[in-house]
């Protein structure tokens, strides 16, 4: 009888560590769960970038000349609007989130939206 009840104490004990185990894995590597009352957890705030999205040239990105500039121009359909110091601005009017997204899974060359910062807060 001794041996049966130290043997469902190993089983208990064991079952709890890894209930444990995998809450720690799930919170601390994956961020699901509620947290360990005994892990600090710190939240960041994300600031999205200041400014506007430009009106006449939503999109830009970095090129070696304004041939390479205008190929990619046509690899996303989108239409080239400048070329200087080796950034190129286009224009579209598509959402510019989604032709972002179109070539990241055609493997295009990057574009990135074209904000207008100001120098100081308004």
């Amino acid at each position: 009888m001794k041996k049966k009840m130290v043997m469902v104490v190993i089983i208990v004990v064991a079952v709890i560590a890894l209930i444990l185990a995998g809450w720690y894995v799930m919170f601390m590597h994956f961020g699901i769960g509620p947290k360990f009352p005994f892990v600090h957890v710190e939240v960041i705030e994300l600031e999205l970038p200041s400014g506007e999205m430009s009106a006449t040239a939503p999109l830009m990105s970095l090129a070696e000349s304004e041939e390479e500039a205008r190929n990619i121009a046509e690899l996303y359909g989108i239409v080239f609007v400048s070329f200087q110091n080796g950034v190129a601005t286009y224009y579209t009017d598509e959402d510019p989130y989604q032709v972002i997204a179109r070539g990241e899974e055609n493997g295009y060359p990057a574009v990135y939206i074209n904000y207008r910062n100001e120098p100081f807060d308004s």
